[in-house]
């Protein structure tokens, strides 16, 4: 009960602290992505929520970049909270939901509502169409997605300039 309860605290706090708005981002100074924070996921199967709702909140606090060019699955798809502006796919980038389990019916039940909680609306209503989280992984594909998140420029031109929202692509 003591680990379900610090779980359930731990998942309220970074609820809070990911689903802040960051309002200045947009304001940021352009620099070379060089020497930026830039992650790319690929292959990403995924882990504890709690793991990864911490990475995300790492990530958005130091400014950095997402780049999915590959499979995202399972709570790696808590990335797609970042803000647009601070992310971006490749042709070979998909997103695996499913229900989270491991973690007892009332840890998983937290963990699918943070979840829910922390995606976007367009990915909330995206799994919503599909019938909601199962048990098996409903995967949405680089078509799906690109219609919300834009493409990745190329690598020699992925600079911030070219992630601006001005110059987004599929967003």
């Amino acid at each position: 009960m003591k680990t379900i309860m610090k779980f359930l605290g731990a998942l309220g706090l970074m609820g809070a602290m990911i689903s802040a708005s960051s309002a200045g981002e947009l304001l940021r100074p352009r620099i070379n992505l060089g020497t930026a924070n830039v992650k790319t996921i690929s292959g990403d199967r995924g882990g504890y929520v709690i793991d990864y709702a911490i990475r995300v909140l790492k990530m958005r606090r130091s400014g950095g970049f997402v780049r999915f060019s590959g499979a995202c699955d399972s709570a790696c798809t808590l990335y797609l909270s970042m803000p647009k502006s601070k992310v971006c796919i490749t042709q070979g980038a998909s997103f695996g939901f499913h229900l989270p389990y491991g973690a007892g019916a009332q840890g998983n039940q937290v963990a699918a509502n943070f979840m829910m909680k922390n995606y976007p609306g367009w990915v909330r209503g995206w799994i919503a169409s599909r019938g909601g989280l199962k048990s098996s992984i409903t995967t949405m594909t680089y078509a799906d997605a690109s219609r919300f998140l834009p493409t990745c420029p190329s690598q020699q031109r992925m600079t911030i300039a070219s992630l601006s929202p001005i110059r987004l692509h599929g967003g």
